[in-house]
């Protein structure tokens, strides 16, 4: 009867640790993507790349990939300090593109 408890118990802890490493994984697919679409519209450096991905991976690991608009707020103040000037205009250009986009999908969804 031990036997198959600790096979049980054994069973549930690589269980669990696989189901652990899966979301670390869409974690890191999750800030991979949005560093890489930002490093294409932007034409990021090396160094700015991986800053970027780090401010997205640690805000997505805290927040287990949900992001509250404050959060948001907050990580797109972090990227802006990493940016240069002409980087940084076509930042919040994209950011006034992307509301003035969620604007009218609720406001199409509403009416």
């Amino acid at each position: 009867m031990k036997k198959y408890s600790l096979l049980l118990t054994l069973i549930c802890v690589l269980f669990i640790g696989i189901q652990s490493a899966s979301a670390q994984d869409r974690l890191e697919v999750m800030a991979k993507d949005k560093t890489t679409a930002l490093a294409k519209s932007l034409d990021l450096s090396p160094a700015q790349v991986k800053k970027v991905f780090e401010i997205y991976y640690t805000a997505y690991e805290k927040n287990k990939g949900i992001l509250s608009e404050e959060l948001v707020q907050n990580m797109r103040k972090k990227i802006n300090a990493v940016l240069e000037p002409s980087q940084s205009e076509k930042f919040k250009n994209s950011i006034l593109i992307e509301q003035t986009r969620k604007e009218k999908i609720e406001s199409a969804n509403r009416g």
